[in-house]
Parts: structure tokens; C-alpha cells; sequence
């Protein structure tokens, strides 16, 4: 549902962050949600992100939101207040959202981002594994009903098909590749996600499934996860970005928080949840802060 966007006049819109970000770094309680759109992919590391940043700022509350990074970036464009967008890819913030105006407005969806932190393409399977699966190939036995993630603009599908691929042709069997994909036939009508397929394992709806390590770490006491080589699982080209957006209500204590995804307690949650962080942080366009010491 669509919400309501009233902008200050700029020079009250200063004023206001010039405050919020004085209060912050003093400690000052100030009573701010920030809204945080982010990917599906996100939803295990935010969660800890989420409760870290909030003992550290009194008053803070960050409200996730979590989905296809896509759909999420064309919310923000037409004008759903979001204070900070967390896509998993850096391309949905270049093409989705800089030099593109907010509806009604002539303010940037986006300007800037950094990213910091990266993932990769597993298996997962009930727990312990009841049908030994190994390796991609394993997955084109008879026996092994598969769920995928088939959503047109969920950037999920492609990598798995990819990683599907390689995997294949690092097992030296890429025939079966085709195979394994067609297990779980995309259907226009009826899209799956990343938290769709990790519940259809969970329930039994299907023994093998295919999605990010991170989804797989934050549903680790339903699922066991089988993880490939770094030349297959596709973690040289999943990147998770971070930016504040042009529809943000509070800007001050949402740069606070992508400046908090950057430090040295938010890398080892990101660590710790799947989702290894870049470092040094990558940034693009008018980053409004220096980099951390």
C-alpha cells in the first residue's frame, strides 16, 4: 500500500538532521523509526543488525521490511516512505532508483550507496539430510522433489540457475544442469521466493531446495545446508548494498545506521549470519561520510 510522502522545505530538512545526527552522537534519546526496506536475503543478518543498532541508539526503533529487491525499489520510486534500502545487488540502487525522481517530487530515489557485505548459492535439505545429497547432481534423482526460486524479478533466480550450471559443469556432468532446473518449473502465476522455498523444505513440501547461505543460516535449526566451492557458489557476484533513500523521514538516524552496517561489531554479525562483509566497504556516488578509520 502506498504511503504518503511530505517533504520539508530543505532548509528545515538540515536543520532537523543537523539535530537528530548531534543527538545521536551524544547519546541524547530521540524518539525516530527508521524504515528499512530490504531483501528476503537480508532477513537473518537485519534481525541482529536491527537489535544491535537499537541498544546502542535510545529512542531509535528500526522497522524491517523485507522482499524482492526490485519490487521494493519500485515502492520507493513511486513513493513509499523508506528511510534506508538494503537490495542484494548494487544494480538495483544504479538502475533502479539514481537519476530517477521520486513520483511527484524532484528529489533522487538515490544518490549514493556503499556495499558491504557478500553471499553465495546453497542447497539446503531437511535436517540431517535423509537423502545424502552431495552434490548438484544429486538433485536430478527421481526421488528428489526441488524447490527454486522462479520469481520474474526476483534476482535470486538467475543466480541459482547459474549456480545450478556451474555446479554441473564442475561435476563434469553440465547435461544434468537443464534437468535439475526444470525439477521446479517457474510459473508466471504463482512466483516463488527465498522464504517460500526454505518453508517448503522446512514442511516437507520438498527434500532439496536452492537459496542463499544466509537464509539457509537463520533457518539452521530446521535445515541443513550444503555449501560448493567458491569457483561455483556465485559469491564474487552477489553483493549487498546499503543507501538512504529520497522518500527518507528520518535521514540523520538512517545514515547513522548504514554508517553502524560498516563497523567492526556489525561485520562479525554479518559474519556470523552468512553474509561475509566487503572490506574495505565499496562506495559509489556522493557517499555523505568518510570511511571508518
Amino acid at each position: 500500500m502506498r504511503k504518503d510522502c511530505h517533504f520539508p522545505a530543505r532548509g528545515a530538512l538540515k536543520r532537523l538532521a543537523g539535530a537528530a545526527m548531534l543527538a545521536i552522537a551524544t547519546g541524547t534519546a530521540m524518539a525516530a523509526t527508521v524504515e528499512v526496506f530490504h531483501a528476503d536475503s537480508l532477513a537473518g543478518p537485519m534481525r541482529e543488525l536491527k537489535r544491535a543498532f537499537e541498544a546502542q541508539h535510545a529512542g531509535v526503533t528500526i522497522n524491517l521490511t523485507s522482499g524482492v529487491s526490485r519490487e521494493l525499489a519500485a515502492r520507493i520510486v513511486r513513493g513509499d516512505t523508506v528511510d534506508v534500502f538494503a537490495p542484494s545487488s548494487p544494480a538495483v540502487i544504479e538502475q533502479d532508483l539514481m537519476n530517477r525522481a521520486v513520483a511527484g517530487t524532484d528529489r533522487d530515489a538515490a544518490t549514493w550507496y556503499v556495499v558491504f557485505s557478500a553471499n553465495e548459492m546453497v542447497v539446503i535439505t531437511a535436517r540431517g539430510n535423509p537423502l545424502g545429497i552431495a552434490k548438484i547432481g544429486d538433485l536430478a534423482k527421481p526421488d528428489v522433489r526441488l524447490a527454486r526460486v522462479t520469481g520474474e524479478k526476483d534476482l535470486a533466480t538467475n543466480r541459482t540457475i547459474e549456480f545450478v550450471r556451474r555446479a554441473a559443469a564442475a561435476e563434469g556432468t553440465p547435461a544434468l544442469a537443464q534437468s535439475v532446473i526444470d525439477k521446479a518449473p517457474a510459473d508466471p502465476a504463482r512466483t516463488t521466493g527465498v522464504p517460500d522455498v526454505v518453508a517448503a523444505v522446512k514442511d516437507g513440501r520438498a527434500n532439496a531446495g536452492i537459496v542463499y547461505y544466509s537464509a539457509a543460516v537463520a533457518a539452521r535449526n530446521d535445515i541443513d545446508a550444503i555449501r560448493f566451492p567458491d569457483s561455483v557458489n556465485m559469491n564474487e557476484a552477489i553483493r549487498n548494498a546499503a543507501t538512504v533513500t529520497g522518500t527518507a523521514r528520518n535521514p540523520a538516524e538512517a545514515q547513522a545506521f548504514v554508517e553502524f552496517l560498516l563497523s567492526s561489531e556489525a561485520q562479525r554479525i554479518l559474519k556470523d549470519t552468512g553474509q561475509p562483509p566487503v572490506v574495505p566497504a565499496l562506495r559509489a556516488g556522493a557517499v555523505p561520510f568518510k570511511p571508518a578509520p
